[in-house]
């Protein structure tokens, strides 16, 4: 009986201690409680704020502002300043031009000896192509290249023999010229424009030529009154337009002046442009600019103003 008992409560303590290690067994570890991220200022006096994930408005910040020298961006879409768009992409335009042209004495002076300086004008159509500070222009103009008539004689030449009257009639051209133009931006409103360019000049008109043989020829071959063509018609001078038509098909030298059309008077000749000027744009006005220039454009000065407006 004893040993019934005893068996008995051996197998109550050996169920018992099975029951407690499988539920020792089954319990989950619990790890340590970590640390929820705050945004408010630590518990510890004078500690630095625990690192966490950025906030909201850092984020926003960052999509906005982009990486330090990198572009700003919109939704993760790169962003470029309106004003680098537009100087990177090309704009046309067209505009007029008008100018006040002269050649002067001194200048026709290092070829010539008795001349007539020319004081004239020009009217043209620009059209051009404008990428950020450069300017690419084509131009077509009309250039009035009439001086007054008058004695003309060449360096070195002798007086008596060589000076001719000289007539200009519908004497001009046509141009055609490209040129390349850097501008500088001086405000908002005014831009400075500078360079130049190459071009055809073809000759309209005609150049009439008459040989002077006058006494006066030697002492004063500029002055028509003194120097003049020995014509019938023409006691003194300066002669006649009715002389000097009437004169016309017979053979031309001092002794007996025919006047004749001169016939080394190029058709086409080069052009060289050189320029500088201001553009103002107006305000309120769209693409509209006025426009004040200067400079050399083969073979005369120029001043002018013009128009043009870009699309």
């Amino acid at each position: 009986m004893d040993r019934l008992r005893s068996a008995l409560a051996l197998s109550c303590l050996m169920f018992v201690a099975g029951t407690g290690a499988a539920r020792a067994q089954a319990a989950p570890v619990e790890s340590p409680p970590s640390a929820a991220p705050s945004s408010s200022a630590p518990d510890s006096p004078g500690g630095t704020p625990s690192a966490g994930p950025p906030s909201a408005g850092s984020s926003t910040s960052v999509a906005s502002g982009g990486i330090e020298g990198d572009a700003p961006t919109v939704a993760g879409v790169p962003m470029v300043d309106a004003r680098q768009q537009d100087t990177r992409s090309a704009r046309y335009g067209i505009g007029l031009r008008g100018r006040w042209a002269t050649v002067p004495k001194w200048l026709l002076g290092i070829f010539l000896k008795e001349k007539q300086a020319l004081s004239s004008y020009t009217v043209g159509l620009e059209g051009f192509r404008r990428s950020g500070s450069f300017d690419l222009v084509l131009g077509v103009a009309w250039q009035a290249l009439s001086p007054p008539d008058g004695n003309w004689l060449g360096k070195g030449k002798d007086p008596l023999t060589e000076t001719d009257y000289v007539q200009f009639r519908d004497f001009g051209s046509v141009s055609v010229d490209v040129a390349f133009l850097s501008r500088t931006e001086l405000n908002p409103y005014v831009f400075l424009h500078y360079g130049g360019g190459v071009g055809i000049g073809i000759v309209t008109g005609k150049i009439l030529g008459t040989s002077n043989g006058s006494p006066g020829c030697m002492t004063s071959p500029g002055d028509p009154t003194k120097c003049y063509p020995l014509i019938s018609g023409c006691p003194s001078g300066p002669c006649s337009e009715t002389a000097l038509s009437n004169s016309e098909g017979t053979f031309d030298s001092p002794a007996r002046g025919s006047r004749h059309n001169e016939p080394n008077v190029p058709s086409v000749y080069p052009l060289v442009n050189l320029l500088v000027g201001l553009d103002f744009k107006i305000p309120n006005a769209g693409g509209l600019e006025l426009k004040i220039d200067g400079g050399y454009f083969f073979p005369y000065f120029f001043l002018g103003a013009g128009t043009a407006y870009q699309f």
